[in-house]
């Protein structure tokens, strides 16, 4: 009996696919006739996967803490060498020196720019009591503007034997022993003074005296008149009068519409001057219907 070569057959191998668990793939093999089973690839665990996640999630973290870090160090450095002071302009002086206003500005050249805060910079300059703080503009990288007003002495009055200069507002500019008047300004008479310091707004026991002073100071410079104008006197706010340089009376009535008043004080004694009359009485305060009265 002959012997049968026995054949070996080689299983016809299957490829399966399918999920586990809905989340990870996973390849298995298997025979056809289950003669044999191959095994099956390594695959990552789930905890393998998620120790993998866990380690790119650190590696992250640590990559932006690194690059905060550096520009934590870097905005340091460039406040320290970067944004140092290095020029300041103003903006609105006449007679004060730019270096003057810088001096009591409390500004000085390397100070850290982004320190330094306008609220600062405007109770420094405020106590000299003849500049007024506008604003500040910061132009980085070390480049600061100061916009100020000059106050401006307008008028002068006399208290207790001094003499004391204001500026529109009634602030006290100067005080002097002397007598005499600054030229070209109006004195104030008749302010019921309660008190009166240099540097600080003159107070009085009315507050309608002050608003008629102003009122009239503020047209008298925007007509460029006050130097025409040698008194104002204020001892009643209801009727108020001033005397111009040439000696004439100018009835106001009270503080109510002074553009139109003032306006017609220049008008009319533009003409008086033309006739030379130095003296009498020039009713304004109907201004469209001004009377002059020559003096007896």
């Amino acid at each position: 009996m002959s012997k049968r070569a026995r054949e070996k057959r080689t299983p016809e191998i299957e490829h399966e696919q399918f999920e586990a668990y809905g989340e990870y793939t996973y390849d298995y093999l298997h025979t056809q006739d289950g003669a044999g089973d191959a095994q099956a690839p390594a695959q990552p665990s789930v905890q393998a996967v998620r120790r993998a996640q866990k380690r790119r999630r650190t590696h992250g973290f640590f990559k932006f803490l690194g690059l905060l870090t550096a520009l934590t160090i870097g905005l340091a450095v460039g406040q320290q060498t970067l944004f140092r002071l290095e020029t300041v302009y103003v903006v609105g002086n006449e007679e004060k020196t730019p270096q003057e206003v810088v001096m009591a500005s409390g500004l000085v050249r390397g100070r850290n720019m982004i320190t330094i805060e306008e609220e600062d910079v405007a109770e420094a300059l405020s106590k000299d009591h003849t500049i007024i703080f506008k604003g500040m503009q910061k132009e980085y990288p070390n480049t600061i503007y100061l916009y100020i007003e000059e106050r401006k002495t307008v008028a002068a009055m006399q208290w207790l034997g001094i003499l004391y200069t204001l500026d529109r507002e009634g602030v006290v500019m100067k005080e002097s022993t002397s007598s005499t008047p600054p030229a070209g300004m109006p004195v104030v008479t008749g302010f019921r003074v309660s008190n009166i310091n240099v540097g600080q707004q003159l107070l009085v026991r009315s507050e309608n005296q002050m608003e008629a002073y102003r009122e009239i100071m503020e047209e008298l410079e925007l007509q460029m008149y006050q130097s025409q104008v040698a008194e104002i006197n204020l001892a009643d706010p209801s009727n108020i009068y001033l005397i111009t340089v040439e000696g004439v009376t100018v009835r106001l009535g009270d503080a109510s519409y002074m553009q139109a008043k003032i306006g017609a004080v220049r008008t009319d004694m533009a003409y008086l001057r033309q006739l030379g009359k130095t003296s009498g009485i020039l009713d304004v305060t109907i201004p469209e219907d001004a009377k002059y009265m020559p003096e007896d």
